[in-house]
């Protein structure tokens, strides 16, 4: 018997509107659920049981009296500690902003409130959203469900964690890097990052040189479209967000009818020289699985230069103007990477910046080439497991007793170039190694190709069904 916890949120909002379960229920279940397994993993840096539970009552009261209902009406969502929350604290993980409590709602938070939903409160996230671990000096190590002793990916950590546990059906991420596309891969569900600009993101200090994009999380690809349709669409304040379609996501009867004649590039290793037997051997899977289905290799090779040192470039300038005036007060409290982060930044020459800038342009460039060819890029999302918790952002990825280099090169490559070009991606869940660790793959697309993207994802999750996977530690009989 499926549990409450286990039930995908359109399910979930189905029998709410149907007065077949109660927003209260609903809350109350997932509040308790998170008081009793929250403890092993750290997915959340605050719960707001208080303000569910009343936000709860009164999405039942609108359903007694017949009034119009949200998309996500009574339904639980987390969201990432840097976003914005009206009359709850955002932190950004860090001591510099323990007391900061916004009077105004980020507007995708804003729009899930208007649609019905319920936040549950802030998942944990790395100091300022600085690296692709999740840990900080204020909130401690967020753990991977399926192994205590690896990390869960980051930035976006313990939104990932919350819906890998059960805590919630969906989640509320930032992606500047693969911060919500890495830590999906390492918690076994879905992340979509948009387009720059598909979801608004007008709270952010540097609208025009900004990486991040506001993203979703769910355990299933039609989760993951309900809250992406709520969170869309153009806004005033986010230029990015103008020129967008706001016509939402659907997906298809069949969904795999996506897939015939559907051209694929397929790219098993970017710049990493190292590629994990076993993610080698589940994405390339997935690819055949595809193939099979009606689509095709597009087999015209392509090198790319991916940018990735300039990528780091514009990131550290962004951190450093944002930041970087907080060292002289702070540093002692901050996470040391963090702090080295900022002074990379502030140390940049403006020669090394000038040249990062235009280099952003040809990269969009030629990220967009690819589709002249393909529909869709298609990679690993990580070219290995998750690292032990003890990992730090500035030591290298090691294998086997043996260092690779730098992470940014030799585990997340594949997710860097896409933030400064713009472009859509998604990490979907292709599989175990043989450790029982989860095995992503990502899906890239040309600009607002978000609709094709979800598509494949869908056809991918009737073809390798992942939903009914659980991490042992979230329980039920569903767990495997």
């Amino acid at each position: 018997m499926t549990e409450l916890w286990q039930k995908p949120a359109t399910e979930l909002a189905a029998a709410i509107r149907g007065k077949a379960l109660s927003s209260r229920e609903l809350v109350s279940a997932t509040l308790d659920r998170i008081e009793r397994l929250n403890g092993d993993t750290n997915a959340f840096a605050l719960v707001d049981a208080e303000g569910a539970l009343k936000a709860a009552d009164a999405a039942d009261t609108a359903v007694a009296r017949g009034d119009d209902l949200g998309a996500l009406h009574g339904l639980p969502v987390t969201v990432k500690d840097l976003v914005p929350t009206a009359g709850m604290r955002t932190a950004l993980a860090s001591y510099i902003f323990a007391d900061n409590v916004p009077a105004q709602d980020a507007e995708a938070v804003a729009r899930i409130r208007k649609a019905g939903g319920i936040i549950l409160g802030k998942t944990t996230t790395p100091e300022l959203g600085h690296k692709v671990l999740t840990d900080s000096p204020m909130h401690g190590i967020t753990r991977n469900p399926w192994a205590l002793d690896r990390t869960c990916g980051g930035s976006s950590g313990g939104a990932a964690v919350g819906v890998a546990m059960g805590f919630g059906p969906l989640a509320v991420s930032t992606d500047g890097a693969g911060s919500g596309r890495i830590p999906a891969a390492c918690c076994g569900i879905v992340g979509l990052k948009p387009t720059v600009g598909g979801v608004p993101h007008e709270t952010s200090p540097d609208l025009f040189g900004n990486l991040t994009c506001l993203g979703s999380m769910a355990r299933t690809v039609e989760d993951t479209v309900l809250l992406h349709n709520v969170m869309a669409g153009p806004d005033a304040r986010d230029p990015w967000s103008l020129g967008g379609s706001a016509t939402p996501l659907t997906l298809a009867g069949d969904p795999l009818s996506i897939l015939k004649g559907l051209k694929i590039r397929w790219m098993p290793r970017m710049v990493n020289d190292y590629l994990d037997p076993d993610i080698e051997a589940h994405t390339s899977k997935a690819v055949q699985a595809m193939t099979d289905a009606g689509a095709w290799l597009v087999d015209k090779p392509v090198s790319l230069d991916w940018s990735l040192e300039s990528a780091l470039v514009l990131m550290r300038a962004y951190q450093a103007a944002r930041s970087g005036h907080v060292l002289e007060k702070w540093r002692d409290k901050m996470d040391p990477t963090m702090v080295s982060a900022l002074e990379e930044g502030l140390a940049q020459d403006i020669g090394t910046l000038q040249k990062a800038l235009p280099e952003r342009t040809a990269l969009y460039r030629r990220v967009q080439a690819i589709f002249d060819h393909a529909d869709i890029l298609v990679t690993p999302t990580v070219a290995a497991p998750p690292p032990p918790v003890t990992q730090r952002a500035d030591e290298p990825l090691v294998i086997d007793g043996k260092p690779l280099g730098p992470l940014r090169r030799t585990w997340y490559c594949y997710t860097i170039p896409f933030n400064p070009s713009g472009n859509p991606a998604m990490s979907v869940p292709c599989g175990f190694t043989k450790d029982g660790l989860p095995i992503g793959l990502q899906i890239v697309g040309p600009w607002h190709a978000e609709q094709r993207l979800v598509a494949v994802a869908a056809a991918l999750q009737a073809l390798m069904p992942w939903q009914h996977r659980w991490p042992a530690l979230a329980g039920g009989e569903a767990s495997a």
